[in-house]
């Protein structure tokens, strides 16, 4: 009896797992598609903006996109819950796209506030 729990426990553990796998992936998919656009105008203009890296032309078309929770470059540390942009850094939503102009470039695009910002690798 002890190995038919145990095989329904790991039958359901195995459930869940896919249906969280499957719900993200397809979630990361929908965000991706509805905002890459949006987000490649925003890392253009970003990147022409004067001393930045000047890679306007490789944000038409960039070679990856993946969305994160919290901005990437952002120096702000996990205890300091005081700080304004806390809730930037650890909790919004982030389309993250990288580009090969060159050097390899990222810029993230925040979902929530619809701004973008470029950091180098």
């Amino acid at each position: 009896m002890r190995k038919v729990v145990m095989i329904f426990a790991a039958l359901a553990a195995t459930k869940v797992w896919t249906q969280d796998r499957f719900y993200r992936s397809v979630m990361q998919d929908a965000l991706v598609q509805a905002y890459r656009e949006r987000a490649a105008q925003l890392c253009q203009k970003e990147a022409q903006k004067p001393g930045k890296s000047g890679l306007s032309a490789a944000w038409l078309s960039p070679t990856t996109a993946e969305v994160t929770i919290g901005a990437p470059g952002m120096d702000v540390a996990l205890w300091d819950l005081d700080n304004p942009l806390w809730e930037v850094r650890f909790r919004h939503p982030h389309l993250v796209l990288t580009a090969n102009g060159g050097a390899r470039t990222r810029c993230a695009y925040d979902l929530v506030f619809g701004l973008a910002s470029l950091s180098g690798r």
